[in-house]
């Protein structure tokens, strides 16, 4: 009986591990995603895309676009769907910082600041998930 008792605990807390370390699946950012990006003040709308991973809470990926390839890398909020992501041109010459929220699996939006100090406003749709 005890033994019994043991292995149902041990069947719990690590049951309750598992769920605490899991990101819940609406907040997850894994897969490729295209964007839209307007700097403040300007009408013209650039393109890109990036393709992010997402393993619990951090966010790494590359997105590509026509200032470049940039090496990304950030986290995603552990209470509700808020992200930052650094992004930083893989000469070096040029970087960025999103500050966004997911609108629902397949979009979220965010505004970004250039190392420029240019910021702006910037929108996406997952293509696919990984």
């Amino acid at each position: 009986m005890k033994k019994s008792i043991m292995l149902a605990l041990v069947t719990i807390v690590i049951g309750l591990m598992a769920g605490c370390a899991s990101v819940p699946p609406h907040y997850n950012m894994t897969g490729t995603w295209k964007y839209t990006f307007t700097e403040n003040g300007k009408t013209e709308t650039q393109t890109g895309s990036m393709v992010l991973a997402q393993e619990s809470y951090k966010i790494t990926g590359k997105a590509y676009q026509s200032f470049g390839e940039f090496e990304l890398f950030g986290s995603i909020s552990e209470k509700d769907s808020t992200f930052m992501i650094d992004g930083k041109r893989t000469d070096g010459k040029r970087s960025f910082r999103l500050n966004g929220s997911l609108n629902s699996d397949r979009e979220f939006e965010c505004t970004y600041t250039t190392d420029e100090n240019i910021s702006g406003k910037l929108e996406a749709s997952r293509i696919t998930s990984n």
